[in-house]
C-alpha cells in the first residue's frame, strides 16, 4: 500500500522531522504492535497552552508509548491562522516527543472562516487521507461543510475511498476516524447525511473500529458488525487508547490526569478471513412511485455460522417515524407491507434493521418515491451533477444556473434539466450566481470573480483576489460588488477593472444587498455597512450584537422602501433606514417558536418573510414598516441558512428543510399551499421559484423541478 505523506506543517512554523508514517514505523517494526490514541475536541485558541500538549505529555509518560495521535477534528477554536501556529508548537512538541500526529477537520475548522478548509489544507497536506502500519489500514476522512456544521462526504472523496479500499487484503483490520458521528440516529437528527454511502462502502470489510467527535460525550454503539466510538473531548480529559496486535484490538478509554485508569471497552479479533453476516435489503414489489402500498425485504445473504436464524427479529421505519416490525416467512426473508396513502408525496427513506442471534445490528436504507396524480405536486425532472451543492440557483428564462461544488458552473434546461453549457473553475463554488444584463457574476473558492456569459457560458473577464469568494455579488450603476476577507470590491461590470474597494474586516458569506443606489452587507466583523453604489464611500455602518455568534453575517440581507432587514445570531430580524443606518425596529421570534438567526430574509409585497432556525421549521411574517408580527406557521422540519423566494405576482413563497421538505406558502396567511419531499441530502440553499414550478438544490448532488398541483410535465 501507498503511504499517505506525513502531516505537513505549514512553513512559518519551522518544523523538520520524520513523517508521522514513518515514526510510527520506526518504533513498532520490530514490536508487531501498534498503540495509538484518539482524541477529540482539541480546540486550540491563540495565547493559550494547547490540550493537545496534555496529550502529548500523557502519551509520552505511559509506560508503553503510543506510536501515533489521530485528532479527530476540531483542533482549532475557530480556523484562525493564529490558532493554527499555535497548533504547530504543539505538533512540534510532538515530533520532539517521537510521537506521531495525524489531524483531521472538525465543524470549527471550516464553518466561521472563509479560509477554514483551505487553511487546513495549507497546514496539513491533505483533509483526507489513508496509510498502512504493519498489517492495518487507517482512514482519516472529511466530513465537513465549509461555513456550516452538519456534515457531508463529497462525491469526489468516495470515489477515492472506493479505490482506496479496493487494495485492503479482506483480512487486513480498518480504522476509520471521522469528525461526524454515524449510525446511531434517526434521518432527520444525522450529523451525516449521506452516512450510508460511507457505510455500504465499509459493508464486508473487516472494519474494526470508527471513531468520531462531534458528540460532545463518551459513547459506544455498534452498527452493521462495526464497532463505533466517539468522547467528551480532550479539554474533559477523555480519550481512547487503541492496542492491536496480530491477534488482537483492545479499545480502552483512559481519562488524563489522575486518576488515569483506563476503561476497557472492546476486545476483538484483529484479522479474520471469515465473513460475518451481510444485510441485504431490496423492494419486494416494482419500483413505481404510484403504487399505494411498497414492501421492503430483508435477509442475511451470507449468514455467519454462528447467528441462529430462529433467533433474529428485524424492523423498519419510514423516514424518522417510529419502528415497525418485519416478518420473516419461509423464504427466510423478512418482508411487511405499508400502504402509501398517508405519505408525503415525493421521495422518502425506508430503514431496515436486522438484529442477529448474536446481537449485531445492522441498518440498511432503501429509496423510494410517492406520487399520485397531478392535483398533488410532481417532479418534472431531477440529475445529479458531480458535486454536492451549498449554493442557491438562479432562474434565467427557460435557463437554471447552477453553481457546484465541484467547481463548475452549470447552465441548465428548465424543461428537462440537461445541461446547456459548463463553466469551469479550479475550486468550488460555494457563492451563489446572480445576473445582470446577461452576464452572471460569481466568485469561487480559488480566490477568483468571473464574469461569464449567460447564453453561452464564455468567460468575459476574471479578477483574482486575495481570499477565497464565499459571498454573493450584487450590481448596481454598472459595479458589481463583493465581499472578501479583509476589503469589499466594486468592479466594473463590463471589463472587471476595480472602481473603488473598502476595507473590512469581514470574511462575508452572505449576499450584498443593493436599491439600485447604494450596496449593503454585514460580516462576520459584527458589522452592517451601506456604500455608495458608484464611488463606494461608507454612507453609514453599524454593529450587530457581541461576538461572531451573534454576528449578522450568515443570513443576506434585503431591502424593501428604504429599509433594510437582516437576521443576526442575536436571535433578533432588524430593520435600519436604508439613508442613515439607524434602527426602526428589532424583532425576536414568539416565545416557545424557532430562532431567528441565519436564515435570509426576503420581501413580499409590504410583508418581510423569514424563517427560524430549529427543529420547528417557523416561518414568520413581520409587516415591513412597522415590524408587527402578521402570521407564524411551523412546517415542521429543521430550517437552517435557506430562505424564502416569493412568486413574481408575491401570492406564494416556497421554501426549503435542512432535510429536504420544500413547501409552498400563501404569502398572505402563510397556509401550506402544497409541498414535496426531495429525499436524503441536506439543503442550506434558497430555491428558484417562479410561481409554478420550484427549483431545488441539495447537498446530495442533485437538482429538482418540482411541479405545482396542476402543472404538466
Amino acid at each position: 500500500m501507498r503511504r499517505a505523506p506525513a502531516i505537513r506543517i505549514a512553513l512559518a512554523f519551522s518544523l523538520v522531522a520524520l513523517t508521522p508514517a514513518s515514526l510510527a514505523q520506526k518504533q513498532d517494526e520490530h514490536s508487531g504492535v501498534i498503540s495509538f490514541l484518539v482524541a477529540s475536541d482539541i480546540r486550540q485558541s491563540a495565547g493559550v497552552r494547547s490540550s493537545l500538549t496534555d496529550v502529548i505529555d500523557f502519551a509520552a509518560g505511559m509506560k508503553s508509548k503510543p506510536s501515533f495521535i489521530v485528532a479527530v477534528g476540531n483542533v482549532t477554536d475557530s480556523g484562525l491562522s493564529t490558532e493554527y501556529a499555535a497548533f504547530g508548537a504543539a505538533a512540534k512538541h510532538a515530533t520532539e516527543s517521537g510521537l506521531a500526529l495525524y489531524v483531521l477537520p472538525g465543524s470549527r475548522d471550516v464553518s466561521g472562516i472563509a479560509e477554514g478548509k483551505e487553511r487546513f489544507a495549507r497546514t496539513f497536506g491533505k483533509t483526507y487521507q489513508s496509510f498502512d502500519l504493519n498489517s492495518a489500514h487507517f482512514i482519516l476522512l472529511d466530513s465537513t461543510v465549509a461555513l456550516r456544521g452538519p456534515g457531508h462526504l463529497e462525491k469526489s472523496e468516495l470515489d477515492w475511498l472506493d479505490k482506496d479500499l479496493k487494495r485492503i487484503r479482506q483480512e487486513a483490520p480498518i480504522f476509520v476516524f471521522l469528525y461526524h458521528s454515524v449510525g446511531r440516529q434517526s434521518p432527520s437528527d444525522r450529523p451525516l447525511d449521506n452516512e450510508y454511502d460511507l457505510l455500504s462502502r465499509l459493508k464486508g470489510h473487516n472494519v474494526a473500529a470508527i471513531f468520531t467527535g462531534d458528540a460532545g460525550k463518551d459513547a459506544m454503539w455498534g452498527t452493521n458488525g462495526i464497532s463505533m466510538f466517539t468522547s467528551r473531548g480532550v479539554n474533559q480529559g477523555s480519550v481512547y487508547q487503541v492496542l492491536l496486535s496480530q491477534l488482537l484490538v483492545s479499545v480502552d478509554r483512559v481519562t488524563i490526569g489522575p486518576p488515569a485508569k483506563p476503561e476497557h471497552l472492546l476486545s476483538v479479533a484483529a484479522a479474520s478471513k471469515l465473513k460475518g453476516s451481510l444485510l441485504r435489503v431490496v423492494w419486494d414489489d416494482p419500483d413505481n412511485p404510484y403504487l399505494e402500498r411498497r414492501r421492503p425485504a430483508a435477509t442475511l445473504s451470507p449468514r455467519a455460522v454462528a447467528d441462529n436464524p430462529d433467533k433474529e427479529r428485524a424492523e423498519f421505519r419510514i423516514d424518522s417515524g417510529p419502528w415497525k416490525p418485519l416478518i420473516k416467512d419461509r423464504r427466510d426473508i423478512w418482508s411487511e407491507t405499508f400502504p402509501t396513502k398517508d405519505i408525503a408525496i415525493g421521495i422518502h427513506t425506508a430503514d431496515v434493521e436486522l438484529t442477529t442471534s448474536n446481537d449485531q445490528r445492522d441498518q440498511e436504507e432503501l429509496i423510494f418515491e410517492v406520487e399520485r396524480d397531478s392535483h398533488e405536486a410532481t417532479r418534472r425532472w431531477a440529475i445529479n451533477l458531480p458535486g454536492s451543492i451549498q449554493s442557491s440557483p438562479l432562474l434565467d428564462g427557460e435557463t437554471l444556473i447552477v453553481s457546484c461544488n465541484d467547481g463548475k458552473l452549470y447552465a441548465l434546461n428548465v424543461h428537462n434539466g440537461k445541461k446547456r453549457w459548463v463553466f469551469p473553475a479550479k475550486a468550488a463554488f460555494i457563492a451563489s450566481p446572480v445576473l445582470s444584463k446577461g452576464i452572471i457574476y460569481i466568485g469561487s473558492t480559488d480566490r477568483t470573480f468571473y464574469a461569464v456569459e449567460a447564453a453561452t457560458g464564455r468567460m468575459k473577464w476574471h479578477v483574482d483576489t486575495p481570499a477565497p469568494i464565499l459571498a454573493t455579488a450584487a450590481c448596481a450603476h454598472g459595479v458589481v460588488c463583493i465581499g472578501t476577507t479583509g476589503a469589499i470590491y466594486g468592479l466594473d461590470v463590463q471589463t472587471g477593472d476595480r472602481r473603488w474597494s473598502y476595507p473590512a474586516e469581514g470574511p462575508f458569506e452572505s449576499a450584498a444587498a443593493t436599491d439600485g443606489d447604494a450596496f449593503y452587507l454585514c460580516g462576520w466583523d459584527n458589522t452592517c455597512v451601506a456604500l455608495d453604489a458608484s464611488s463606494g464611500t461608507e454612507r453609514w455602518h453599524v454593529k450587530i450584537g457581541a461576538g461572531p455568534h451573534q454576528s449578522p453575517a450568515v443570513a443576506s440581507p434585503c431591502v424593501l422602501h428604504g429599509s433594510v432587514y437582516f437576521a443576526a445570531g442575536d436571535g433578533m430580524l432588524h430593520c435600519l433606514n436604508a439613508a442613515h443606518g439607524s434602527e426602526t425596529w428589532a424583532k425576536e421570534a414568539p416565545a416557545g417558536e424557532d430562532v431567528i438567526s441565519s436564515c435570509s430574509p426576503a420581501a413580499c409585497g409590504g410583508s418581510i418573510i423569514v424563517c427560524g432556525e430549529g427543529k420547528l421549521g417557523s416561518v414568520y411574517s413581520f409587516d415591513g414598516a412597522t415590524g408587527a408580527l402578521l402570521w407564524h406557521v411551523d412546517t415542521g422540519q429543521t430550517i437552517e441558512a435557506s430562505g424564502v423566494h416569493p412568486a413574481p405576482n408575491g401570492l406564494s413563497v416556497a421554501l426549503m428543510g435542512l432535510r429536504g421538505r420544500t413547501a409552498v406558502l400563501s404569502a398572505s396567511n402563510g397556509f401550506r399551499l402544497w409541498g414535496y419531499e426531495l429525499g436524503p441530502g441536506n439543503i442550506f440553499s434558497t430555491p428558484a421559484y417562479d410561481g409554478s414550478v420550484v427549483y431545488t438544490t441539495t447537498m446530495a448532488d442533485d437538482v429538482q423541478a418540482i411541479n405545482g398541483p396542476g402543472v404538466v410535465k
